[in-house]
């Protein structure tokens, strides 16, 4: 009887660790584990659009669901570490097929497999995967729709002008636009810390410097916070797992060079040059005898 009543208590809060983890893996876009946070980009992503909440709650629950099958350690679910790649997958999916039906279940089913890589990626790489996953399997479905010929979503339109780039690059991590979800995403990064949100906002903002002085970069990309965004995440990145702030002046030209790279040879740049800086600061770490917080 004993025995019966201390297990209900226990199934209970573990069904609560599940619950919390899904809001979790939402704000572990920005490397963040919080539920208050996650809730606040879930609410930016509602003002951008109903569907882009869904995909991001049905992909943050499909890479829980396929991290337990995988039987993946339930601290690190809790953490939410397996719920991100997942969220951004959906997102890339609905942001870029008109079909919503279509999109969510080409969506689910990459959140699936980039969950699949990220667990694959704990045993053979000696850095955190970070949001390769959710990379290499954004490319594959955009290639797969183009040969299969699905419908593309058409392109959301944004405000012109500095401030809506500035706080639009917040947004543009979700791959939504808009400097009111934007808004809500440096209200997010608020509540898991005041140094993430100036951190943040400062990389947007000289991203934008940036792009702005160059003639080379398409005014309404800019606008829409296309060229902040992995500055801003990166940044964020960077204090989230103990660098300092020369690291992220560091990282921010570095993530600027990557993405004009990679579209110079024609590759959607989504968080790739995030991920490449992250590698190289984590790499670096190894070699001081420090290990890279995920």
């Amino acid at each position: 009887m004993n025995d019966a009543a201390t297990a209900e208590p226990v199934r209970r809060h573990g069904a609560l660790r599940l619950l919390r983890a899904v809001p979790t893996g939402i704000s572990q876009v920005y490397l963040q584990e919080s539920v208050p946070a996650g809730v606040l980009f879930l609410v930016a992503l509602l003002l951008s659009g109903p569907q882009n909440a869904l995909a991001a709650l049905l992909g943050s629950t499909a890479g829980l669901l396929t991290a337990l099958a995988l039987r993946v350690p339930p601290d690190r679910i809790s953490q939410g570490l397996f719920g991100f790649n997942g969220t951004l997958v959906v997102l890339g999916a609905v942001t870029s097929f008109r079909s919503l039906g279509l999109a969510l279940l080409v969506g689910i089913v990459g959140a699936v497999l980039a969950t699949v890589l990220a667990r694959v990626a704990d045993f053979f790489l000696t850095v955190p995967a970070r949001t390769a996953p959710f990379v290499i399997t954004y490319w594959l479905t955009t290639y797969l729709g183009h040969r299969m010929g699905w419908e593309a979503a058409s392109t959301a339109s944004s405000a012109h002008g500095d401030y809506s780039g500035l706080f639009g690059s917040a947004a543009e991590v979700f791959l939504v636009t808009g400097a009111l979800p934007g808004l809500f995403m440096f209200a997010g990064l608020l509540v898991a810390g005041w140094r993430l949100a100036v951190a943040a906002l400062g990389a947007s903002a000289a991203a934008l410097v940036v792009v702005e002085l160059v003639p080379l970069f398409p005014h309404d990309d800019i606008s829409a916070g296309v060229y902040g965004f992995n500055a801003a995440l990166v940044a964020v990145g960077m204090l989230t797992t103990g660098r300092t702030w020369r690291s992220c002046l560091l990282a921010v030209p570095a993530v600027l060079l990557l993405q004009a790279g990679l579209e110079a040879v024609h590759l959607v740049p989504t968080t790739c040059p995030f991920v490449l800086a992250m590698w190289v600061a984590d790499l670096h770490f190894q070699r001081s005898g420090r290990t890279a917080l995920p």
